[in-house]
């Protein structure tokens, strides 16, 4: 903007007003639109960013309605992530190794906190095999 542009801004006491223009593109731009698709969603989340603490916390409102939604699609698909990834960095066996090891250990901490059910199980098991 000139400095002449800018005389004419000045109102009376000698402050910047804002232009007619300026106000309605400011108030359209801070407008979320309908999210009906995932780059909607990202819009709005950049734009809430600016009056939000930062983009993780305008992100996780901006999904926390699909996530809701969708909880077991979103589970399971992180899990298949994590499983191809992990099969594609140390291999096949060493992650079935992992999941074998990480299931004992659930059966192990749900035992110890005391889980009846699995304490009938466990007991079963234990029945059997001596």
């Amino acid at each position: 903007m000139t400095q002449s542009a800018m005389k004419m801004n000045m109102g009376a006491s000698g402050t910047a007003r804002p232009s007619a223009a300026s106000t309605s593109r400011d108030r359209d731009a801070d407008a979320p639109r309908p999210a009906d698709t995932p780059s909607d969603v990202i819009a709005n989340a950049a734009s809430e960013t600016k009056h939000d603490r930062g983009v993780y916390a305008s992100m996780k409102r901006a999904m926390a309605p699909y996530v809701e939604n969708h909880s077991h699609a979103v589970l399971y698909g992180v899990i298949g992530f994590v499983a191809a990834a992990l099969i594609l960095i140390v291999g096949f066996w060493p992650t079935v190794l992992l999941a074998v090891f990480a299931a004992v250990g659930v059966v192990v901490g749900k035992y110890r906190d005391g889980d009846r059910a699995t304490r009938e199980r466990m007991r079963h098991f234990l029945d059997r095999v001596n």
